[in-house]
């Protein structure tokens, strides 16, 4: 029987199959591992042990099928990024009248109206380059503009792109105060255009592929090992199991506080602060360690120190809060030896929803109701004296702070 596990353990490992499982994460905190058979519009369908199961695609944040791996090092990258704001990695990109044609590493083709792509970069796998052509971008810019390389540095011109010949060999470029040229395509290290739309259709899901590539869909289905992404630019993209590597359904539906910029942040009291307490640490304790409650490693999260206040606008988008509330290890100190006095308040639109005297010892799980609420407010306060002037006790931390839709 030995010999015969051997040989099969041999067999998978010769032959490259790997036996996984897919994982599909659901707004509740449910996971379900099995194998993806079915997409349809309103539900994803994986063969688990138990047999199938069916899960509505409003009630899905992510199914991972796979990691994503680093394009070869030798390669030539050319990143293109699209009005929806998802940035491709390709190994060719030819323009061809009104339209663009991307080959991406995973082997997937794809063809789009040019209106659709924001700029285009070659050389991206180089990082002076790469970051050269980030400033240009933060530039504030209001004009077309054409990027040449020049003794190996970025240099852009302002102008105003025209169409494309058939040929795809030039692309017309006018100056101010200049006739239009068509500029060669082969002496372009890249192409910015300045675009003020938007894209009307509303997507559902982001498709990463197996080198970290995003199309946007506004619809998918999966049938026969192969799935099909209908793009936000109206091309249909069909994408193969093995080239698959994740379906992120979340698009606002989970947003972790951390990862939100707060509408307001002060202190609620007056006193010294020592400049090495923040107001506010995110995916850390207030020391700047990894969060640490009962021996749990929490890698999301937000901490406060004593007597501070911070506020998120939610817009009326989101329907639940959630948090572990508790003392993370501050200075190499053991969280479950430390007092606390520090009470969380949480409040939606000023209306007090919540308050809770932090405790050490026994982390508390918030769920709460934030329906149509526009704003969140959480504050921390503290009857030590320590906690009170000088902000150095009664820290708190939420731990996987969340809201969701």
């Amino acid at each position: 029987m030995r010999h015969q596990v051997l040989a099969v353990l041999t067999f998978l490992l010769v032959s490259g199959v790997i036996v996984r499982a897919d994982d599909l994460r659901t707004l509740g905190g449910k996971q379900i591992s099995g194998t993806l058979t079915s997409i349809t519009d309103t539900e994803v369908i994986l063969k688990t042990a138990d047999g199938e199961v069916k899960t509505p695609i409003a009630q899905i944040l992510a199914l991972d099928v796979r990691k994503t791996k680093d394009i070869p090092t030798d390669a030539k990258v050319s990143a293109v990024r699209l009005l929806d704001d998802t940035v491709l990695y390709c190994q060719s990109v030819t323009f061809l009248g009104n339209d663009v044609a991307l080959s991406l590493f995973s082997g997937v083709a794809l063809k789009l109206p040019l209106h659709n792509v924001v700029w285009m970069l070659h050389d991206a796998q180089d990082t002076a380059i790469k970051k050269r052509f980030a400033e240009m971008l933060a530039e504030k810019v209001r004009r077309d503009r054409i990027v040449i390389l020049r003794d190996g540095v970025l240099n852009s011109l302002e102008g105003t792109l025209g169409e494309v010949d058939a040929k795809g060999a030039t692309i017309q470029f006018k100056r101010d105060g200049a006739e239009a040229i068509g500029v060669l395509f082969e002496r372009l290290h890249g192409l910015i255009f300045y675009r003020n739309e938007g894209v009307a259709a509303q997507p559902i899901c982001r498709v990463y592929d197996e080198f970290g590539n995003v199309l946007v869909a506004t619809k998918l289905s999966f049938e026969s090992g192969s799935l099909t992404v209908s793009t936000t630019f109206g091309a249909k993209v069909t994408l193969g199991y093995p080239a698959l590597a994740k379906l992120d359904f979340n698009l606002g539906r989970l947003t972790f506080l951390s990862d939100l910029e707060p509408a307001k942040l002060t202190y609620t009291v007056k006193g010294y602060r020592p400049g090495y307490i923040p107001l506010l640490a995110k995916n850390t304790n207030i020391d700047g360690e990894p969060i640490v409650i009962q021996d749990k490693k929490y890698d999301k999260g937000v901490s406060l120190p004593s007597n501070s206040e911070v506020q998120f606008n939610l817009g009326g988008k989101y329907k639940e809060f959630k948090a572990i509330l508790g003392v993370s290890a501050i200075s190499q100190l053991d969280a479950t030896k430390v007092q606390s006095n520090a009470v969380v308040t949480v409040y939606c639109d000023g209306e007090k929803v919540f308050s809770h005297q932090v405790s050490a010892k026994e982390p508390k799980a918030i769920s709460l109701s934030v329906k149509d609420a526009q704003t969140l407010r959480i504050t921390v306060t503290s009857r030590n004296l320590l906690g009170t002037m000088l902000g150095l006790h009664d820290h708190a931390t939420l731990a996987e702070a969340r809201v969701s839709q």
